[in-house]
């Protein structure tokens, strides 16, 4: 009996083996790179959703910052008088000639400062490169709100005038870190347009503006 059952089961086994064979479920779900296939057309469908995207994020990233910039100027310009230089360096107002702001000009700098990064905030990610220009701004417009926040200190500061002085010191370099954090941003956005065939795109954010014409929007379409 028992040797009946024992060929019983290898037969079934042998005709299960050769069923497999027969339909070979696998193929057809291995492509020749030993993944799976894909559909050539859903591939092409994903393709083109991206480089949309991309075009809409460019498109996005560069109004948005030429936008910001112009609305960010009058903020850079009233920062420039208010903050001494740390080294005397060229182009900085010497600690004699810093103006402390009013409480009314900290709040007028600090709506826009906010409107311009909750924009900046609002934009969407999408390619390392959009990424860079995004988080660029960002960065530097919490460092311009870090700067208001000290000079808000500064401004209540008790003493001789030293401690004042030393948070004057640490919102110029605030304000230095925010110039530096957009300037990467700016030098992104504009190799992408360059890239998209858009042109130059210069809207970088500058101590205050009187200084060269990298801190002004140029837009020249075709003019690599």
């Amino acid at each position: 009996m028992a040797a009946v059952l024992a060929a019983v089961a290898v037969a079934l086994l042998m005709v299960l083996l050769v069923v497999l064979m027969a339909l070979r479920p696998w193929e057809g779900e291995a492509s020749s790179a030993g993944g799976f296939d894909v559909d050539p057309a859903r591939v092409a469908e994903l393709e083109a959703a991206e480089a949309e995207r991309a075009v809409e994020n460019l498109s996005a990233a560069g109004e948005l910052a030429v936008s910001a910039q112009e609305r960010l100027l009058p903020v850079m310009d009233g920062l420039y008088e208010t903050l001494p230089a740390r080294d005397g360096s060229e182009g900085e107002p010497t600690s004699d000639e810093a103006a402390p702001p009013t409480s009314a000009e900290l709040d007028e700098w600090r709506a826009v400062v906010d409107e311009v990064a909750a924009e900046t905030e609002a934009l969407p990610t999408g390619s390392s490169e959009h990424n860079i220009v995004r988080n660029g701004l960002m960065l530097s417009t919490r460092l311009l709100g870090d700067t208001l926040d000290v000079l808000v200190l500064a401004a209540g500061a008790d003493g001789d005038g030293r401690d004042s002085a030393r948070l004057y010191a640490v919102a110029g370099d605030l304000r230095t870190r925010a110039v530096d954090a957009w300037a990467v941003a700016a030098v992104q956005l504009d190799l992408q347009h360059i890239e998209a065939d858009r042109g130059h795109l210069h809207a970088f954010l500058p101590l205050h503006s009187g200084m060269s014409a990298e801190g002004e929007a140029e837009v020249s379409h075709g003019d690599h």
